[in-house]
């Protein structure tokens, strides 16, 4: 009795330790999109839409028109999953870094970090 007793609470702490330790990002990530960073400052009202108009044009561009617009990248990683190529390029300027993910040669990801 007292050996089933202690496989019961075994069970049960190993169940719980799974669930504890089991991956749920699609809830983490609302989270983390719907609550803004603390550290971030705000910028001026007048740079938002400036900015936001910078970054929705780089979405869908190409690599060889982000050479063209920006030159020569100044930080490049490349890393491929299978038949995903991802490349992560930034460049480093006097108003700031501008900073662009490819998926196969097509931007995905970018932010543009002002200088301060």
């Amino acid at each position: 009795m007292l050996n089933h007793i202690r496989l019961m609470f075994i069970a049960f702490f190993m169940g719980l330790f799974l669930v504890a330790c089991g991956d749920d990002s699609s809830t983490q990530d609302t989270a983390e999109e719907a609550a803004p960073m603390a550290s971030e400052e705000m910028a001026p009202a007048a740079e938002e839409p400036a900015v936001a108009e910078e970054t929705s044009s780089i979405d869908g561009m190409t690599e060889e028109e982000a050479v063209a617009k920006w030159g020569e990248p100044d930080v490049t990683q490349t890393r491929t999953i299978d038949a995903l190529t991802i490349t992560h390029h930034e460049w480093h300027g006097e108003d700031g870094i501008t900073s662009v993910q490819f998926h196969n040669g097509v931007a995905k990801f970018s932010q543009n970090i002002p200088a301060k």
